[in-house]
């Protein structure tokens, strides 16, 4: 696919009667903050249209504006175009059946992972940027359309978590933009305390047994540990109430870089990957190799199998330098 400029972007969307707008499952800030802001976009171009994550939106991103109107089932009906947003690989959007149904639908795409296996027929990937939501801002820029407050709030929340606060980019791109979106009353403090400013003791007690087993692959050079999904019941949280974990593990001075490996059902793995500006990293690299994606310094993946076996593969494919 040949990345599409701005204007034919917007004329693609103009012509389309309904859209369908998803993102991947288990989605993160910039998922969730740009699909409540496309929605708000195409409420104020007056174009139907239907809002999806089919894993839903987590507790922890329900102050973003505009989830509420966020579905998790698939529509019944089809749409006369689907934008995809920050997917990586078209697996991830949880489609399948959707797309068997009425495969002739095109599909238009904002994503910022590495080119893969987003199968989208236009639209643009660019994986220089920090974020989906940075690369919206672009767009209704280019287009000239007023955002408001609320759309403002949503594309901040996602460049401040997929730029983890702007730990994981050298770019003064995202720190711009977020300096033009606090015109419109964002505030990165309130964005960090809804997002991380809310642990629960029980979550905070896991989170301690997890990084206490740690290892060092040595031979590979990165930092892993992992959680069973047992352990979520025993100590009754949720996986998004460990969502600091990664971090935490990229902060250790050994290591290229970190993973956490999450056993969200038997024999469904989340890989968690991190690394840092100073180590010099690609886990982007590294996860589109287990079948997912991301940017260079914060990726991720799903695996069917067991931790013990996504944990032998991950290592198989960190080479060294």
């Amino acid at each position: 696919m040949k990345n599409s400029s701005f204007h034919q972007i917007e004329k693609i969307i103009k012509k389309a009667k309904r859209i369908l707008v998803v993102t991947h499952q288990g989605p993160d800030g910039d998922a969730i903050g740009s699909l409540a802001a496309m929605g708000f976009y195409l409420k104020k171009i007056k174009k139907p249209h239907y809002l999806l994550c089919v894993s839903g939106v987590p507790d922890s991103l329900k102050f973003i504006p505009g989830t509420s109107g966020i579905k998790s089932k698939h529509p019944k009906i089809p749409y006369d175009l689907i934008i995809g947003l920050d997917y990586g690989s078209k697996i991830q959007l949880g489609l399948e059946s959707y797309f068997k149904k009425y495969p002739e639908i095109p599909v238009l795409i904002f994503d910022h992972h590495l080119l893969g296996n987003q199968s989208a027929d236009f639209g643009i990937i660019k994986s220089g940027c920090s974020s989906v939501c940075e690369l919206l801002y672009d767009y209704f820029q280019a287009i000239k359309f007023n955002i408001n407050k609320k759309i403002a709030h949503a594309l901040a929340v996602g460049i401040l978590s997929d730029t983890g606060f702007f730990k994981y980019t050298h770019n003064k791109k995202p720190l711009e933009v977020i300096a033009n979106l606090m015109h419109f009353g964002v505030r990165p403090d309130e964005i960090d305390n809804a997002l991380n400013g809310y642990v629960k003791m029980a979550a905070m007690k896991l989170g301690g047994k997890i990084l206490s087993r740690a290892e060092h692959n040595y031979k590979k050079d990165f930092v892993y540990s992992w959680l069973k999904r047992k352990e979520l019941s025993k100590h009754h949280v949720l996986i998004s109430d460990l969502n600091g974990l990664i971090e935490r593990l990229r902060n250790l001075k050994e290591g290229r870089f970190a993973l956490f490996l999450v056993e969200e059902e038997k024999e469904r793995i989340h890989g968690h990957l991190r690394s840092r500006p100073d180590k010099n990293y690609n886990v982007a690299k590294l996860a589109m190799k287990m079948g997912g994606g991301g940017h260079k310094y914060a990726a991720g993946f799903r695996f069917k199998g067991t931790i013990d076996t996504a944990l032998k593969l991950v290592a198989k494919y960190a080479k060294k330098k």
